[in-house]
């Protein structure tokens, strides 16, 4: 079984002949009319005579290696959050879409901080990873919240039961930034997205320009302050 949207389109244009970008564009199309994910993948498969049932992806299973990398260890953990972040207010193509942002921190706020991993040696090949954790995030939003044109509108019918809430609080932000409104990243507070600097209030901002050392983790990452924050200790 497949594990990210990705590879199952890989698989499908190699099983159908399609060429990958036009297949995406094929099942972008059908999203955007409220078709889920799966739904348009295995409705092309039928068409072109192939098993839908073969082509299949499990949130459950995203969700589960997306905790088990955020545990394996603390200092890359805080450098994909920097990266990620700072992939978010990009306005290229390296544009990281907020809703899929909105489950990586909840899945992050959801860890308890004696269940990370520290590791003594620095972490190796941040870029792999990160691109990774960009893959599994955004295929586990597409399953687990229901969308159309007008982007996420909603839970999925087929989100699993165990996955329920992250759906509803992923909706829940992506409708409030649409409304002009963002959850500070540090101290949870809702404020107004033209308040925000660096994806925080301006007090949380203004606190970690106070403290440089919060503000940074090595030589060209900064903002790596992600998480849960706690009076004068440094952010996750």
């Amino acid at each position: 079984m497949s594990l990210t949207a990705r590879d199952l389109l890989h698989k499908l244009a190699e099983d159908s002949g399609i060429n990958y970008q036009s297949l995406a564009r094929m099942v972008n199309r059908d999203i955007q009319n409220g078709q889920d994910f799966l739904t348009s993948v295995r409705k092309i498969a039928r068409k072109k005579g192939l098993n839908p049932n073969n082509y299949d992806l499990d949130a459950k299973k995203i969700a589960d290696e997306i905790d088990s990398i955020l545990r394996d260890d603390y200092s890359q953990t805080l450098m994909i959050s920097a990266v990620l972040a700072q992939m978010v207010e990009s306005k290229g193509s390296n544009h990281y879409p907020v809703p899929a942002f909105f489950v990586y921190l909840e899945m992050l706020y959801s860890i308890s901080e004696d269940d990370f991993t520290v590791k003594s040696d620095p972490p190796e090949d941040i870029d792999t990873t990160t691109s990774r954790m960009i893959e599994l995030t955004t295929s586990l939003v597409s399953l687990i919240c229901r969308w159309n044109a007008d982007g996420i509108v909603g839970v999925s019918k087929s989100c699993p039961s165990e996955l329920r809430d992250l759906a509803k609080t992923v909706y829940r932000k992506t409708r409030m930034l649409q409304n002009g409104l963002w959850t500070c990243i540090s101290c949870g507070r809702i404020v107004m997205v033209n308040d925000t600097r660096a994806l925080m209030c301006s007090e949380c901002d203004s606190q970690l320009s106070d403290h440089p050392l919060e503000r940074t983790y090595s030589g060209d990452r900064d903002r790596v302050g992600y998480g849960r924050t706690e009076h004068d200790e440094s952010t996750e």
